[in-house]
This record gives C-alpha cells, sequence and structure tokens, in this order.
C-alpha cells in the first residue's frame, strides 16, 4: 500500500534476480497469482478483514509458496489471525526493504541458500 516501498523492493529483489509482481487490488492480486503461481507472495494492502481473507484463501488456492503479510502495529490482532489461518508468517510495518528481502530469499531458500547468504550483498539506499 506503500509505493515509496514497492519501488525499495522493486530494485533489492531484482538485485537478487527476483522478478516483481504488484498489483493494487485484490481481483487483480488474485488473477495475476492464478495465472502465475508465484514462488513468494508479499501482502500489503489496507483492506477490510474479510477482503483481507479472500485475498489469503485464494493466494493459498493458486500457489504453494510462501505468503508473507505486512501489517501495522495497529492491526497486529488480524496479522495473528491471519498467521492462524493462511499466512505463513507475519512481519511489522515499518519493515527495513532489505531485512524484507532476507527474510523472504530465507523463506524461498528454505534454508537450502545457507552458502548464497554468506556473499549476498544488499545495496539498501537504493
Amino acid at each position: 500500500d506503500e509505493p515509496n516501498m514497492i519501488a525499495a523492493c522493486d530494485s533489492l529483489f531484482s538485485q537478487q534476480n527476483c522478478i516483481v509482481l504488484s498489483e493494487a487490488s485484490v481481483r487483480t492480486a488474485l488473477q495475476t497469482a492464478r495465472l502465475v503461481a508465484p514462488s513468494l507472495m508479499l501482502v500489503d494492502m489496507q483492506i477490510t478483514k474479510s477482503e483481507r481473507m479472500e485475498l489469503l484463501n485464494g493466494l493459498r488456492n493458486a500457489s504453494t509458496g510462501p505468503i508473507l503479510l505486512l501489517v501495522s502495529a495497529n492491526t497486529a490482532q488480524l496479522a495473528f489471525e491471519a498467521n492462524e489461518t493462511v499466512a505463513d508468517e507475519y512481519l511489522m510495518k515499518p519493515v527495513n526493504p532489505a531485512v524484507l528481502v532476507i527474510k523472504a530469499m530465507a523463506w524461498l531458500g528454505h534454508g537450502q541458500r545457507r552458502g548464497k547468504f554468506s556473499s549476498m550483498k544488499i545495496n539498501a539506499s537504493t
């Protein structure tokens, strides 16, 4: 839900040879997920609880990849509910984009990329 964060994450994920697809609505996010079956999904949208559950359930049906949910402190309870149901992990905002990328890469590697992490460099100034 924050254009500056999207741009920063896009740049950092690109440094890790990842393709970033960003959608601004639940409907288009679900359509894209069904077409692409993403390896990992980051959800950062200010939407109602019912829309959030529709999105998370739809993403889970579209892909077996992990779902990381970004939430603000005032929606922490919703994050716990989402974490108990569909999301694999939640991260409290604000989150440093470089930390988010490292977390995502860990989920993508499921612990299999340890050698890559030791030499991974992220330019957080972009």
